[in-house]
């Protein structure tokens, strides 16, 4: 109560700052960059909603969606989040997947409150697990995948390939199911070279390949609390691609970003017209295999399974 009061004295600018209890501390340049951004967007704007409609639908209709799928569910409940994602909706210009199933959230929402909706109604979801690929079929497909940096000089990936691949980063879990992944890619081979070179590990590698950059949309993140879960839900949703690339019988490698400088950074969002909103986890080329790779020694599993 006394935090919403104070919300609506200040001016937004300064309970920000109040909100995100500020510490000073010392960074790397690339951090900083990041730091700039999330300060940026956090003391001047909505902490909650920047402008990304798709994103905010999906979490309110989430939100909204969690609750109706609860043997618990009654009336009364969610009214404050189920308004602002009527709000999302009428500011929705076009109407998209996204919007069509927040909307559907949202009638189901209404009508609960309106005693219209049956016991039998958006409940008791059917577990899908129709698929033929067993575990030890899919541990020997996960291990057989290998980070390939040498590809064929006469051959690329196709841009249907490329589609497909990408296409499998929205079906990894997000947060409160944003899914603001958002992939920039190029096919041409000047582009790739250029875009090629901003990366520092980009070493040892030959052949043709596509370039992929893998962002995330940050303006549906709750900043400065969510400023990592971006990084969690795109990590989540390129492991997909990189599984969907090697079931095309295609090699790919992750470029390390986190060693990018301020101009290769600015150089690639320049080369992909990626936005300033649009965070750069990560790069990735994807090319037609010139041989393989061997497998690399694990670790002992002592190490990275532990029960307690």
């Amino acid at each position: 109560m006394l935090k919403n009061i104070v919300k609506k004295l200040l001016p937004t600018s300064i309970y920000n700052f109040i909100r995100m209890r500020p510490r000073l501390i010392i960074v790397s340049e690339s951090l900083k960059g990041k730091i700039a951004y999330i300060n940026k967007a956090t003391w001047q704007q909505d902490p909650d909603y920047r402008g990304d409609n798709s994103g905010a639908l999906r979490k309110y209709g989430h939100m909204v969606d969690k609750g109706l799928q609860s043997p618990q569910r009654e009336a009364g409940h969610s009214l404050p989040i189920a308004s602002r994602l009527n709000e999302l909706l009428e500011l929705k210009e076009k109407q998209c997947e996204s919007s069509v199933w927040a909307k559907h959230m949202l009638d189901l929402h209404s009508e609960l409150q309106n005693s219209t909706i049956g016991d039998d109604i958006y409940v008791n979801f059917a577990f899908v697990n129709e698929s033929k690929i067993n575990s030890d079929m899919l541990l020997h497909f996960l291990k057989e995948r290998r980070t390939l940096r040498h590809f064929a000089h006469d051959k690329m990936p196709t841009l249907a390939e490329i589609n497909m691949i990408l296409e499998t980063t929205v079906w990894a879990p997000s947060s409160c199911n944003r899914q603001t992944i958002v992939n920039y890619f190029t096919l041409n081979e000047a582009l790739v070279s250029q875009c090629t070179k901003q990366n520092k590990g980009a070493t040892a590698i030959s052949g043709k390949h596509a370039f992929i950059s893998v962002c995330y949309d940050t303006r549906s993140y709750h900043l400065p609390q969510e400023s990592l879960s971006g990084m969690v839900d795109v990590s989540l949703g390129f492991q997909n691609a990189l599984l969907m690339v090697h079931a095309l019988g295609l090699g790919a490698c992750v470029l390390n970003w986190s060693h990018a400088d301020k101009n290769e950074n600015v150089t690639l969002r320049q080369l992909l017209n990626i936005p300033d909103y649009c965070e750069i986890a990560f790069n990735v080329i994807v090319g037609v295999p010139n041989g393989g790779a061997p497998a690399p020694g694990k670790k002992n599993k002592l190490e990275y399974i532990v029960e307690r």
